[in-house]
């Protein structure tokens, strides 16, 4: 296999600064060509993985993936896809996929494509410090459920996805009201950043009101309308302790409801812009739904190029 199937640059060593820095990180670079890999290769750069999950497999706590897109099938301005159901167990703590474009570029629209293969969700993630990027993921395919499963339980101690969590520049595709796009189980610290969400009824969820979390982000991203149409809500967090919230510029397009915050949390919307024909109110029953002492909206315009005022409703 020729060394042009994954850019130069990509090596299986990391290299900062143009010194190679692989004794001391002592982690290992792993590549996954689903059209010209095999599982029976050793995943070199020359001899890479066919699936995503058997990298997932013998990869060890802060590894590194490389994940080739592979060509268009029928449609020509769509990836081919990767059919897995996806788990990252909780022993691989820092594990990193990466998605990589023919032309190294990384662009959502041009990162390896993931859809589901059997019901259930389609990545679902247990260790923690997990990172992935330039990715796409095509959610509820062949009866599949959630999108990505960022999953957690009290103390942390065997499922722990939710705690320092990085998504840059994904996008999320075909997430359902049930489960949605992301959904993160309590946690702390993770960021989701320059991703984009199309045709997601519900995009990204925070969903447990038994668990706690603090300090999430979402920063960057693009909450994209069903070509046109209302989606049912973008963002949901749910009742229940959940702190330091970051929600920052940010589009979001037409929906039933953009934004929900349930009682008893707090954290800070701010200069995002929300798409609609009519002024935007942030209060108990609007649709940036923020009852009074949860969560603040601070510099944010509607669709009418008014700033969006958060009553006392």
């Amino acid at each position: 296999m020729s060394l042009t199937n994954f850019p130069a640059g990509i090596l299986a060593t990391p290299n900062i600064g143009g010194s190679s820095f692989a004794g001391w990180f002592n982690r290992n670079v792993w590549f996954v060509d689903g059209t010209l890999g095999s599982d029976g290769n050793n995943g070199g750069h020359d001899t890479p993985f066919k699936t995503i999950q058997k990298a997932i497999n013998v990869s060890k706590s802060q590894d590194t993936i490389y994940i080739r897109t592979l060509a268009p099938d029928t449609d020509a301005s769509d990836p081919g896809q990767y059919v897995e159901n996806l788990s990252i167990p909780f022993a691989k703590h820092g594990l990193q996929l990466i998605g990589v474009s023919a032309s190294g570029t990384k662009m959502p629209y041009g990162g390896p494509k993931i859809k589901n293969a059997s019901a259930g969700a389609l990545l679902t993630v247990l260790a923690s410090n997990v990172h992935l990027e330039n990715l796409q993921f095509n959610c509820t395919r062949n009866s599949g459920t959630y999108g990505i499963l960022l999953d957690g339980i009290a103390g942390y101690a065997t499922k722990a996805g939710s705690v320092g969590f990085t998504i840059v520049n994904c996008m999320i595709k075909n997430a359902s009201a049930t489960y949605g796009g992301i959904n993160v189980v309590g946690g702390y610290g993770g960021v989701i950043s320059n991703c984009t969400f199309q045709i997601c009824e519900k995009a990204v969820w925070l969903s447990s009101n038994t668990l706690p979390s603090n300090g999430h982000t979402v920063e960057y991203c693009n909450f994209k309308s069903n070509n046109g149409v209302a989606v049912a809500e973008h963002l949901t967090i749910v009742a229940g302790a959940h702190t330091d919230i970051s929600v920052t510029d940010c589009t979001f397009d037409i929906a039933t409801s953009f934004l929900s915050c349930g009682a008893n949390n707090q954290g800070i919307v701010a200069r995002c812009q929300f798409n609609d024909l009519v002024a935007i109110l942030a209060n108990s029953t609007g649709k940036v739904k923020m009852p009074v002492g949860t969560m603040t909206c601070v510099g944010c315009d509607g669709g009418v190029g008014l700033n969006v005022i958060q009553s006392q409703a």
